[in-house]
């Protein structure tokens, strides 16, 4: 009995363990989500949030404070929301020209990006911050993109306020403490 090539050509697609060896893409794919994700993640659970950026800001200034004129403050960001939505309406969705979508996209997009970069950095949220980001790497956007986009940067907004009023309440109970006061309950 002679062996021939094509009686081997199956044992080549599998690996040692029997599982099927995905091609260079895809194996490149897998190390990249499998490292740095996982390393990113660690991090975010690991955080001691009195390292954070936006517990410094609390610190120095007792509050969150927009000192970055390269990203969309809350009020921007609620305007330009609702400017928006009416283009992204079904009832309008038909009447908006590609040219009008595109001059919007152009003049919104790439500082609402960078705004949600910032806001996600200050909440050591950099695991997630990559996953957005590599979802528009081979993706062109569009105006619901842009719309999501602004609305996670106002939920972050309210997510940065959430944790100052944390920060104050850790404030105040431990100023009591100090003291000798009998603490209030925040429960």
């Amino acid at each position: 009995m002679k062996l021939q090539a094509k009686d081997i050509n199956w044992k080549l697609k599998l690996s040692a363990l029997g599982k099927k060896i995905p091609d260079v893409k895809e194996r490149k794919k897998i190390l990249i989500k499998g490292s740095h994700f996982n390393t990113l993640l660690k991090l975010q659970r690991q955080t001691d949030w009195s390292r954070t950026p936006v517990y410094h800001q609390f610190l120095r200034n007792g509050r969150w404070k927009h000192e970055d004129d390269q990203i969309y403050s809350e009020i921007e960001l609620q305007y330009h929301i609702s400017y928006i939505n009416k283009f992204v309406n079904p009832e309008n969705i038909e009447e908006i020209n590609e040219n009008e979508a595109k001059q919007i996209l152009d003049k919104y997009f790439d500082k609402t990006f960078h705004t949600l970069e910032v806001l996600m950095n200050q909440l050591n949220m950099m695991y997630y911050w990559e996953k957005v980001r590599l979802m528009f790497v081979d993706v062109t956007p569009t105006l619901v993109h842009l719309q999501k986009i602004m609305s996670r940067c106002l939920k972050l907004y309210r997510k940065i306020d959430t944790f100052i009023k944390i920060f104050k309440l850790i404030q105040k109970k431990e100023q009591q403490d100090e003291i000798g006061q009998p603490s209030i309950s925040i429960l």
